[in-house]
């Protein structure tokens, strides 16, 4: 009628030493898994420390060298001519880091198209004389991020 308190405790000790055997398990695993995904180098912390500086030197060097690749282009379609219908000239800036590259435009009308490139300078016009949709299209670029 009443359950024998031995019985009940053999099986309360057999539950629970079948639980740590699953939590023994599972952390072992973690544990396995962990060592795997972050092994030991032998490195302290200043090692490290001394690593990362390096990349990040690394990289402001790249990140100077890129200024000169280009980074920066601005396009407007425009109609100078009030005899043509429809935006069919435009002006593109090609532009490096520091503001220097090339702005290109073609100007469309019905006798045909005619296409000129013009130096930039630091943002700004070098030895030509930049159209108003230059102008524009060179700001532009320059605020390009």
């Amino acid at each position: 009628m009443y359950p024998d308190w031995q019985s009940v405790s053999l099986v309360v000790i057999v539950l629970l030493g079948g639980w740590l055997a699953v939590l023994t398990w599972m952390t072992w695993r973690s544990s396995r898994f962990l060592r795997r995904l972050f092994p030991k180098t032998g490195k302290d912390l200043e090692d490290k420390l001394e690593e990362v500086l390096t990349e990040i030197a690394g990289l402001e060097s790249f990140k100077a060298e890129s200024k000169r690749y280009l980074q920066k282009v601005a396009l407007k379609r425009y109609n100078p001519y009030q005899d043509t219908g429809g935006d069919q000239s435009f002006s593109v800036a090609f532009l490096d880091g520091h503001g220097n590259g090339v702005v290109v435009s073609s100007l469309h009308s019905r006798a045909g198209t005619r296409v000129f490139a013009k130096p930039v300078k630091l943002g700004g016009e070098d030895n030509l004389q930049f159209s108003e949709e230059e102008k524009i299209v060179v700001a532009e670029a320059v605020k390009a991020v």
